[in-house]
């Protein structure tokens, strides 16, 4: 849709049943809002992939897709002075480091742009002829480095450490000016974010986008007070009060009352279900995508959050803490 609301960088989760089981999985937009005419994803069949195969085997143009809206944190810096934004991606992790990157040469012209793109082969690399035209059409605030493993050259194929402080080293990168951004394997982000804590720059000068489900569950870690506690949440217009009783997240507490809130990973990786916290405080047992900024700003995820020691009152949008409340009791 048109009207869909997103920022660069951000993604979608789409929500489709299949065979009676509900799938949930996201993609990265690869549009740009206002440069582009519709958002629009990138999506790559996979072999045992239920959603990919479907998309590439049964939908046509007027398919009708459901989904939970945009999310995620993966999104430009603030402010509007002279700054660097340093990118590192693997395979598919370029998808939307491609539209930050866009966002940053079209819309913030005193930025300037570095992307370490790491890749099997120049036949496989994602976006490869544009992410050269674009190189080419601003030659003074993008820098590309194209990675490929194949390469006989190790010091152009996979990204190592002494690489990567070279790059930072060369491209002047450093913890005052430069925003850095992480897509890929959760090894490749693992990598990234060890090897820029080492060359100083602080996490909350670190984002990382990870929207694939994890194979580990969310660790049975008990909250500070497991007593049951209520909890109002705002969003799309509406207000809600309900309790949750450990070991129940907020979000899973919502869904057994039949409240259908936005999330995909349900591990606390993602942000899909981020919230803010306008009163009481909320413990989370995972949180791998929130920075102290954020939590100092009230975000929390839903998905690993309980309330700590008291009620909370969470909004997930705009919505007035004066809207409408609907008591689901408990």
């Amino acid at each position: 849709q048109p009207g869909l609301r997103y920022e660069a960088g951000q993604f979608i989760t789409f929500v489709h049943t299949i065979s009676g089981q509900e799938l949930r999985r996201s993609y990265s937009l690869l549009s740009v809002p206002g440069l582009d005419a519709a958002p629009a994803i990138g999506v790559r069949r996979i072999d045992n992939g239920l959603f990919s195969r479907y998309l590439f085997d049964h939908a046509t143009p007027g398919t009708v897709l459901r989904c939970t809206g945009a999310a995620g944190l993966f999104r430009l810096p603030p402010g509007s002075g002279p700054q660097q934004l340093f990118f590192l991606a693997a395979g598919s992790g370029i998808t939307p480091v491609w539209a930050l990157l866009r966002a940053v040469l079209y819309r913030h012209p005193q930025w300037s742009a570095v992307l370490v793109y790491s890749s099997h082969d120049p036949a496989t690399a994602i976006l490869r002829n544009e992410l050269a035209a674009l190189a080419k059409q601003f030659p003074g605030r993008f820098h590309l480095h194209p990675l490929y493993s194949t390469d006989p050259q190790l010091r152009r194929a996979r990204l190592n450490r002494d690489g990567l402080l070279g790059l930072l080293r060369l491209e002047g990168a450093g913890p005052e000016r430069t925003w850095f951004y992480c897509c890929g394997p959760d090894s490749y982000m693992r990598f990234c974010t060890f090897v820029l804590r080492e060359a100083g720059i602080p996490t909350a000068r670190i984002r990382r986008e990870d929207f694939i489900p994890s194979p580990a569950p969310v660790p049975q870690l008990a909250p500070p007070d497991t007593a049951p506690q209520e909890v109002r949440l705002y969003w799309q217009g509406r207000g809600w009060r309900f309790t949750v009783r450990w070991p129940d997240s907020i979000l899973r507490g919502a869904q057994h009352l039949g409240l259908e809130l936005p999330y995909s990973c349900a591990v606390g990786r993602c942000a899909s279900c981020v919230a803010t916290c306008l009163k009481g405080r909320t413990w989370m047992a995972r949180n791998e995508v929130l920075t102290a900024a954020d939590l100092a700003h009230g975000l929390t995820l839903t998905c690993t959050a309980y309330p700590d020691r008291g009620p909370v009152t969470l909004r997930l949008d705009d919505t007035p803490i004066d809207a409408p409340l609907t008591d689901l009791g408990a």
